[in-house]
């Protein structure tokens, strides 16, 4: 019984795909639309967003302790505009590209450097971070409609990032968030 309890202590320290750190992006509504049928876990609430830490703490580990912690790294950061320029692409990947990109990742490594052992995808240190919305992702990327969608002309858009978020999913249940965490000098944390 200790060696099952010892080896679900060291699953929950583990990188869970079941939660994330983000930072929220309100697109044009048409952009919206088109992300919500384009990206696998829209459907489950996912919403739409920049990646800061991916994948992140298991739910169940989501504590004070750590909830401080990314506040320490939200104080740091003032919220910022950028714009959302427009369409950009990966393999696997339909996005909008975002600029300026300095803010976030400047933002993204200090969330790597407070949590360590969460690399954002799980990449090694050779990762380069790109900030980025996606709107399609796998097999719909080459479906020449969302590639062509008007929803693109809506684009140049400006934005503000103003908010870290956490977001979880336990189960079968649709991505909620946990934590909302102002960025600023006087970031508070909302939880939801």
């Amino acid at each position: 019984m200790a060696a099952a309890r010892a080896a679900r202590a060291l699953a929950l320290n583990e990188p869970s795909e079941r939660s994330a750190v983000i930072v929220r992006a309100l697109l044009p509504a048409g952009l919206e639309r088109l992300r919500r049928r384009s990206v696998s876990d829209a459907s489950d609430g996912l919403p739409a967003h920049l990646t800061m830490l991916y994948p992140f703490v298991t739910p169940e580990r989501l504590t004070r302790s750590v909830r401080s912690d990314l506040q320490r790294v939200a104080v740091r950061h003032e919220a910022f505009p950028y714009t959302q320029l427009g369409l950009a692409t990966w393999p696997d990947a339909l996005y909008v590209a975002v600029d300026p990109v300095g803010p976030f990742v400047a933002l993204q490594a200090d969330l790597a450097a407070a949590f360590p052992g969460f690399p954002i995808y799980g990449s090694d240190a050779a990762f380069n971070f790109v900030p980025h919305i996606t709107v399609a992702d796998g097999p719909r990327v080459d479906d020449a409609a969302r590639f062509e969608a008007p929803a693109w002309e809506s684009l140049a858009h400006p934005a503000l990032a103003s908010a870290l978020e956490v977001i979880a999913r336990v189960g079968a249940a649709p991505w909620r968030t946990v934590w909302r965490i102002g960025l600023g000098g006087h970031a508070r944390s909302t939880a939801r």
